[in-house]
């Protein structure tokens, strides 16, 4: 994150440039229109500034907060088109789960059942012939599940990370101590996010296959 660290810490001092509600500004300029002054750095604050990962870990914690939504969204989206192409809610049952209880998985089943609770049109199928229904409607709680299970292990990485001193060296004022270390390098991070990528690509993917269904005459 050192360059654009780097970049942010300039219009801190008034230097560089920065957006504000759309426009480009001086780096004084920007400080100016929020109503703050430039600072003035201390021994060893510059460093401070740019040796960490608050730039990835920014960008992280804004990518778990949409992606919580997104899985909410996604679900409600499969239980629209489950109403659409007449399938079943017998996938949704609570007996199947507890046998493999991902917490991702329970969670997406529980909340495809009460989405699709009381509806006419699945209520109407009952007893028809159809033995079960294709992979994208029936595997759903286990594929929306495991991107459930993937955003919530980020967002404990970012939380942990939002939360950790990321500079080097550390400086320890209560026993005046300093220590030199690798707190900067971002690879919990960068596994995470990539790990969180597979998650949400795998939830456009079930969602393109439903899709397909629903157009496929």
């Amino acid at each position: 994150d050192l360059a654009p660290m780097a970049h942010l810490g300039l219009v801190l001092l008034g230097k560089g440039e920065a957006f504000y509600q759309g426009d480009r500004l001086s780096g004084a300029g920007a400080l100016k229109k929020i109503g703050l002054s430039p600072i003035s750095l201390s021994a060893g604050e510059g460093l401070a500034l740019i040796n960490g990962t608050q730039v990835m870990t920014g960008m992280a914690a804004l990518v778990v907060y949409d992606a919580i939504d997104l899985a909410k969204l996604a679900d409600i989206a499969c239980a629209m088109s489950l109403e659409v192409l007449m399938g079943s809610d017998a996938e949704f049952d609570p007996k199947i789960h507890s046998v493999r209880p991902h917490p991702g998985q329970m969670d997406a089943a529980h909340n495809l059942r009460r989405l699709t609770q009381n509806s006419p049109l699945i209520q109407s199928l009952a007893g028809c012939s159809r033995v079960q229904d294709a992979y994208p409607l029936r595997c759903s709680p286990q594929i929306h599940g495991a991107t459930r299970d993937a955003i919530r292990h980020v967002q404990q990485v970012v939380e942990i990370e939002i939360n950790s001193t990321t500079t080097n060296p550390l400086i320890f004022a209560d026993d005046k101590d300093f220590k030199l270390g690798g707190n900067f390098h971002g690879q919990p991070l960068a596994l995470t996010a990539d790990y969180l990528a597979m998650g949400l690509a795998e939830l456009a993917n079930i969602s393109e296959r439903r899709v397909e269904r629903l157009v496929n005459p």
